[in-house]
Formats: structure tokens, C-alpha cells, sequence
């Protein structure tokens, strides 16, 4: 049979190959870029960090140069998009990134990206033992501030956010533990490793994979804690859980509860009551900072009115004078939320208690656009949001910013958890009303389109192409790729070539997110190809894969895929037994056979979809049904007239026995008579 000499070509095919990016040299050396080596017997855990695994890089074409590759975890993803600027960068408070490269990792030889850096001069931060009391030393103080402050104002000129300020992530530039080289940015999701007492209180709020990018006030406000925890010569508040850090931050506010650690010298009072401003726009930037450490005069807010609001509004029993708690408190039981909505007490406390006139005439707008045909659930989201716009978007056990969404959508399918509350809140404009009441910060050019994609089921739609629309550091994360590491176009394909060499597959060489990653990646010029893959006929949507993964080998590599065929070719039997000529069927299962063994894709699809064979085909199928039918008739006449001859024959006898009796007849009288005659 055709199907089992194609089963027979597919298992007997070559096994997979390493990334074209990269070459093995021993099972415990991984060669990047031709140039650096990869020790993995030589590992480095003292400078771990981000949840990478570190170990000793050698370089080629300079031994003596002292590097070490961190070895990113599957469990996120690393920052892709950024790798290409923090390579430019060459700052002396910045850990020097050098190369990147994806590695085959033992003992499972699982695919994980490595970033190579510079080692630091000096010593990682390992406890406070040989630093320097900040207390005594005013000028180390501000070397280290100066050190940190610079280092983000470099990251700030490129538009990147460091996220992973604290003080295991650093580096100190010599043994004087003056200065300080700020440690990996990279290796994973922005902020997801910090340690809460480094978080905003709006940060905090926030599932910690969907925190997002963020900006460089949070940078500042981390390098505040840190730098407080030097001076204090101890962790803050590393005891206590995220929950319980933001329950005592928003009660007693960043500055009172981290300051209260201890004794603040009363020279850097205003300064950390500056940087750990819980209100954004209130919190010190960069040219408050240098200022205060250069002894200059400084006109900005030190910290904004403590007044306490008037009236306190009552939730699950317990009182709260923020917005910010209110709104936090709102989220946490539903249910009294939407009586205090209906009731109009939250409008009341809004009026009466905090006295905002233009926060109360929002809402008021709002509940009045009618929210009876409303989900709870999306009313509370909304309302939070217009309490309190710096927080994240809040909807049904999840929590995140609209620039960490589409990390939490991958964090949740890596851990295949329930997705459905991130499909509700693209459903459901949520994100346009949080980016309407914000004003230093824009909403994806497609933000509107959103909503159309989650709708569609389609092939190259749903949630998982807007995930890859607006997050350039996703890698394409299909289980058919099992253990590779997939972030380019060309590595889909070797990924699926791959695959099938190590093990027969029976699905479709394609899923939803494959053809979500590529249509991000391609752009509009596979819509035609989508057209074909979305088709409810077999033989297009099959037709439209071939056309896809040809047109991709053709215009970016690899030159060869044979597993890829084989599994394409088993895929491509219905398209195959859609030809109406049996002959031709059978030279193509021994012709595609053939052509698969030199893993071109473009080949099998032009045998395939051959145009002049199609048009041949029909014009003998359709001469071919013409002649049967004409053959048919010509039976059916022969039958219909066989029984007109019978009963005519069957009455002609008729007639002729009648005449033969009349004559017998006749005769027999005649004799008779004659016969009686005679006797007379």
C-alpha cells in the first residue's frame, strides 16, 4: 500500500541537527558563534541569578578574556527584544553583554538560550560584611547612588527598564565597594525574581509574570530600597510575604515602613522620601536625585500632603481612606463592591470623603452609561481602573499591566493553566479603558484589533496571535517543537524537521500558535496562504501548509528538511487521492517518496499542486464520466428495446398459430367431407 511505504520512508529518516547558530564540540562544550565555548563541567553558581544557571565561557580568539554565559530557563522567557541593545551598550555600571546564542543543554539536551557576559572586576554582592558602613561615609554613598543613577539614565537613553535591581544582581566594580555594576536584565521576565520589599506598591498588585516592562521610576524606586538596605547593612523585609508587604505598604505608606527598619540619618531623609514616593508623579526622577547628591538646590515635592481624607469607606468590615486600598479592597470582595456601586456609597465616600469632583463626575458618567446588561465582574474591573489608573488590570484571579499580558498568557500555557480570564479581559476593552486614564503611556497601534482576533477561531488568529503581535521576547511555543527553543521563522521549520526524526507524528505539522507566530513574523503577505489554511475543504488547508512551508524554506532556510517531508508527505495523502486517475496517484506516492528524501518542500508542493496535471486530470475525468454515461444509455436503450422486440415476436406467433389452427381446421373439414362423399 502507498501508506505503508510512506510510513516505512518516514521512519527510517536522518536524525535531527543542532542549531544552525551553533555547533557541539563535546557532549560538555557548546560552541556559539564559532567563537565562545561553553563549559558546562565548569560550573559557576556564585554568579546565578534570574533563575539562569551560570557557567565558564572560554573564548577562542581571546582565551584570556574573562566570561561567563547564563543559561536561561524554559519557564519564562528571556528579554529577545533587547538583547540587541544592551550588546551596544558599553557602560562601566553595566555588566557587559557580549554574545547570545541558543545552546543544547546536557543531560537532556534541552534548547535554551545562553547569554555570554563580560565578567565583572570586582566581587558579587554576598552580604555586608566587607562594605564599608554607609553612615561614616558620606562620599561612598554618593558614589554608589551616582554609580546606580548613571547606569539607569544609560538604559533610560535606549528606552530600557532593568527590572532585576537588587542587591544579589550586583556587582561591585573593584575591592573598594565604591561603585557599583548593575547584573543580567535579561534572562527573564522583568521583574518576576524581585523580592517584594523592591516592588511598588502598584507592582505588587500585579501577578508577578505579567508586571510588564515598566518604566524608570520603578528602576529608581528599587535602586532606593537597595541603597537604603546598604545603608541599613541588612535585607529589608525579607521575611515577609508579597501580600503582607503590600498590605503594610499601603498603610503605612513605601517610606515609613522601609525607613522604619531603622534609624534614617536625617541628611538623606527628604532624599528617600523622594524616591519611595508611592505616587508616581510624585516620585523623584533622576534630575532630583543628582541635584539633592550634588548639594544643589532642589524646588521639587519631598513627599506630598499626609493629610488624611475625612471619612473612611467601610469594606468587609474594615475601613479604608485611599483609593488605592478602596480599589484593591473593591476587588477582593465582589460582591459588597457592586452593592457599594448600586447603593451609590462609593460615590458618596468619592464626593464626601476624598472630595474629588472630577473623579466623582467620571464615575457617575460611567455607572450611568448603563451597567445593568454588564458583567460584574467587568464593571468592578472598570471601576478599579478609574479609581486607581496605575494599577494593573484586575479581572478573575489574574492581575497584570497591559505590557505584561502577553507574558502571563505564555506563563499560563507553559503551566497550562486557565487562560479564559486573559481572553475575557481582550474581549472586553479592558485594556483600551485602562490606556484611556493614563497619561505617559500608549496603547499598541492594534489595540483595536484586538478584540476582532480573540473572536475569531481562525487559523493565524485568537489569543495566541495577539500575544506574539505585542511582545517581540515570546518565542513560538508549540508542543510540537518538544524541546526546542523556536524565536525566528527558519528555526519553525528545523524545529518540525526535528521532530519527526526523533518519532513518527500522526497530527497535522502545524497548530494555532505556529501559524499565529508566522503571521506575525511574515505580515500580510501569507494572508492568501491563510485563506488556503483556513479552508474547511481538506485538500486546500493541506495544499495551503505546503504552500506556507515552501515559501518559507524558499525565501529563509533550511535548504533541506527531509523529516519535515516525510511528515508532510503522510500529511499530503488526501491532496494525493483527490486526482481521479489511479495510475497517476501511484507515480505520485513513488515520485513524492523520492523527492522527500531531499527535503525540498517547494518540490513536493509544485508535484502537487501542478496545474497542467490538475486541468489533465479533470479533462479526463470529466471525458472519462461522459463516455460512462454515454455507455449507460446505450445499455439502457439495448434493455428497453429487447422487451418491445419480445412482445411484438410473442404477438407475431400469436397471429401466425391462429392462421395455422384456421388452416388445420379447414383442412380437417375438407377430408371430412371428402370422406363422406366417398361412403354415399
Amino acid at each position: 500500500m502507498a501508506e505503508e511505504e510512506l510510513q516505512k520512508e518516514a521512519t527510517s529518516a536522518p536524525s535531527v541537527s543542532t542549531p544552525t547558530s551553533t555547533t557541539t564540540t563535546t557532549a560538555k562544550v557548546f560552541l556559539v558563534k564559532e567563537r565562545y565555548e561553553v563549559l558546562f563541567d565548569y560550573p559557576l553558581p556564585q554568579h546565578n541569578t534570574n533563575d539562569a544557571l551560570a557557567y565558564k565561557v572560554t573564548d577562542r580568539i581571546n582565551p584570556k578574556r574573562e566570561l561567563f554565559a547564563l543559561v536561561c530557563s524554559t519557564d519564562t522567557s528571556p528579554r529577545l527584544s533587547l538583547i540587541p541593545y544592551l550588546k551596544s551598550i558599553d557602560n562601566s555600571h553595566i555588566m557587559k553583554l557580549v554574545e547570545h546564542g541558543v545552546v543544547v543543554c546536557p543531560p537532556n539536551n534541552n534548547q535554551q538560550m545562553a547569554l555570554i557576559y563580560q565578567l565583572p572586576t570586582g566581587p558579587r554582592f554576598s552580604g555586608f560584611g566587607n562594605i564599608p558602613d554607609l553612615r561614616k561615609s558620606p562620599e561612598k554613598f554618593k558614589q554608589i547612588f551616582f554609580s546606580l543613577v548613571s547606569a539607569l539614565e544609560c538604559l533610560k537613553s535606549y528606552n530600557i527598564t532593568h527590572r532585576a535591581i537588587r542587591l544579589d544582581n550586583m556587582y561591585f566594580k573593584d575591592e573598594t565597594y565604591s561603585e557599583i555594576i548593575l547584573g543580567d536584565c535579561l534572562a527573564s521576565f522583568p521583574g518576576f525574581h524581585q523580592p517584594p520589599a523592591y516592588e511598588t506598591i502598584e507592582n505588587l498588585m500585579s501577578d508577578k509574570e505579567g508586571r510588564g516592562d515598566g518604566n524608570s521610576g520603578q528602576d529608581l524606586y528599587a535602586v532606593g530600597v537597595a541603597v537604603l538596605s546598604l545603608l541599613y547593612r541588612k535585607e529589608l523585609l525579607k521575611d515577609l510575604s508579597a501580600p503582607e508587604v503590600l498590605r503594610l505598604k499601603l498603610k503605612k505608606t513605601s517610606y515609613s515602613l522601609l525607613a522604619g527598619e531603622d534609624k534614617m540619618p536625617n541628611p538623606y531623609v527628604n532624599l528617600f522620601k523622594g524616591i519611595l514616593h508611592d505616587k508616581p508623579e510624585e516620585r523623584w526622577g533622576q534630575a532630583q536625585i543628582y541635584n539633592f547628591l550634588e548639594g544643589k538646590p532642589n524646588s521639587f515635592n519631598m513627599g506630598g500632603s499626609t493629610e488624611a481624607p475625612k471619612k473612611s469607606l467601610t469594606i468587609a468590615g474594615e475601613k479604608f481612606h485611599t483609593i488605592e486600598a478602596v480599589a484593591m479592597a473593591m476587588q477582593n470582595s465582589p460582591q459588597e463592591a457592586i452593592e457599594l456601586i448600586n447603593n451609590g456609597k462609593l460615590l458618596e465616600w468619592i464626593r464626601s470623603g476624598i472630595e474629588d469632583e472630577k473623579l466623582y463626575t467620571k464615575l457617575e458618567k460611567f455607572f450611568k452609561q448603563g451597567i445593568a446588561d454588564t458583567l460584574p465582574q467587568i464593571v468592578i474591573c472598570k471601576t478599579c481602573i478609574l479609581l486607581n489608573p496605575h494599577a494593573p488590570i484586575r479581572y478573575d484571579g489574574v492581575s497584570a499591566f497591559p505590557d505584561g499580558l502577553a507574558k502571563a498568557v505564555f506563563y499560563a500555557q507553559k503551566k497550562r493553566s486557565n487562560i479564559k480570564p486573559y481572553i475575557d479581559i481582550f474581549s472586553n476593552d479592558l485594556i483600551k479603558t485602562w490606556y484611556m486614564e493614563q497619561t505617559n503611556a500608549r496603547s499598541p497601534l492594534n489595540a483595536a484589533e484586538f478584540k476582532i482576533y480573540i473572536n475569531r477561531q481562525d487559523y493565524g488568529y485568537g489569543i495566541e496571535r495577539i500575544i506574539y503581535d505585542i511582545d517581540d521576547d515570546l518565542p513560538c511555543i508549540s508542543p510540537l517543537f518538544g524541546e526546542e527553543f523556536v524565536i525566528s521563522v527558519p528555526q519553525i521549520l528545523k524545529a518540525l524537521d526535528g521532530t519527526y526524526a526523533e518519532k513518527v507524528v500522526t497530527t497535522p505539522p502545524f497548530d494555532k500558535n505556529i501559524i499565529a507566530y508566522l503571521r506575525c513574523k511574515l505580515g500580510k503577505k501569507i494572508d492568501n496562504i491563510l485563506t488556503e489554511i483556513n479552508s474547511s475543504k481538506v485538500t486546500t488547508q493541506i495544499s495551503g501548509i505546503l504552500h506556507l512551508y515552501s515559501y518559507i524554506q524558499k525565501k529563509l532556510g533550511p535548504s533541506q528538511l527531509p523529516n519535515l517531508a516525510q511528515w508532510l508527505i503522510n500529511y499530503a495523502l488526501p491532496l494525493i487521492k483527490s486526482y481521479h486517475n489511479v495510475k497517476y496517484q501511484k507515480y505520485l506516492e513513488h515520485e513524492i517518496v523520492r523527492q522527500a528524501k531531499e527535503g525540498i518542500i517547494m518540490n513536493i508542493y509544485s508535484l502537487l499542486e501542478n496545474e497542467e496535471a490538475h486541468n489533465n486530470d479533470l479533462r479526463q475525468y470529466v471525458q472519462a464520466v461522459k463516455d460512462t454515461n454515454s455507455l449507460i444509455a446505450l445499455k439502457t436503450r439495448l434493455l428497453n428495446d429487447t422487451g418491445k422486440l419480445e412482445e411484438e415476436t410473442r404477438e407475431q406467433a400469436l397471429r401466425i398459430g391462429t392462421i395455422f389452427a384456421i388452416i388445420v381446421m379447414t383442412f380437417s373439414l375438407i377430408i371430412n367431407l371428402i370422406n363422406w362423399i366417398l361412403a354415399q
